[in-house]
């Protein structure tokens, strides 16, 4: 029963340190991904496209899972509505 609280605390202080940590890595992604428009969007697939041609889609879906791998969830699901974007311009 003694080493209970300890355990608790050391446990309290680490979540925090891990959410500050979060934190300061993924500021400024909200902010990115509103100033994004559709068409910016639009844009960046088309230059994906122009690119990489039909690995285009690979491409969008390697920058999300890096940017997922650094813990930015913002830039994640941007680059997921380029890869989006890409598949329809080319769909049609």
């Amino acid at each position: 029963m003694r080493g209970i609280f300890p355990t608790l605390l050391a446990l309290g202080v680490g979540f925090f340190v891990l959410t500050m940590v979060w934190r300061a890595l993924n500021k400024g992604a909200k902010v990115r991904r509103a100033s994004l428009g559709a068409g910016d969007i639009d844009r960046t697939a088309e230059e994906l496209i122009e690119k990489h041609g039909d690995g285009a889609d690979g491409e969008a879906d390697r920058l999300a899972a890096e940017r997922l791998a650094l813990g930015d969830i913002e830039g994640e699901a941007v680059w997921r509505l380029v890869a989006k974007a890409i598949a329809k311009l080319q769909s049609g």
